[in-house]
């Protein structure tokens, strides 16, 4: 936790819901915004008093940005296997953490459509009620359902998912891209 004049704001993934840490992404990549603005919007977004933001000194700014990004607690690398809400348990794997391409698909949809909330919509493509058929897991409105309590949830429990799918998509991009030019020649 840091402070900004008088308020004391989060700056651990732990700390952070999805939905905080969707909005921060999103300020992060808003292209339109540039970097003291994109700061300033994540400390007020967080709680911090906008005109205490805003007055603040260049030198206290740039030590307070440095002191939120200097985080103690690591986010675990361990995929979060399971999960309880109202009384249903939500799976993400069994064994072993892998998606198939259905899922995949849907993920890639969802990040390149909802690029300010696509965190809590991947996690309710991966968490799979276990008392409910491919067909009721995969419906819109359950979809929907699921990334609603998603959003309430600590960050942390995404950056595994996050860091796999990113690994996974930009090598398989990679791969594609060699293949392709293999057969053009």
């Amino acid at each position: 936790m840091i402070k900004i004049g008088t308020t004391k704001i989060n700056n651990e993934i732990t700390e952070f819901s999805i939905e905080q840490f969707e909005k921060l992404s999103a300020t992060m990549a808003n292209k339109e915004l540039d970097q003291f603005e994109k700061w300033a919007k994540i400390f007020t977004d967080l709680g911090a008093d906008e005109d205490e933001v805003y007055d603040l000194d260049f030198d206290k700014f740039t030590e307070i940005i440095k002191d939120f990004c200097d985080t103690k607690k690591k986010p675990t690398k361990k995929f979060l296997k399971s999960i309880e809400f109202d009384g249903y348990t939500y799976q993400s794997h069994e064994d072993e953490f892998k998606l198939n391409v259905r899922d995949l698909k849907m993920i890639e949809k969802a990040v390149s459509t909802s690029p300010e909330n696509y965190i809590s919509k991947v996690l309710a493509i991966i968490f799979k009620r276990t008392d409910l058929t491919k067909a009721e897991h995969y419906g819109d409105s359950h979809l929907a359902l699921k990334s609603k309590m998603f959003k309430e949830q600590k960050a942390n429990i995404a950056i595994p998912f996050m860091a796999y799918i990113g690994e996974k998509l930009g090598n398989t991009a990679k791969e594609m891209q060699v293949e392709a030019a293999e057969i053009v020649e």
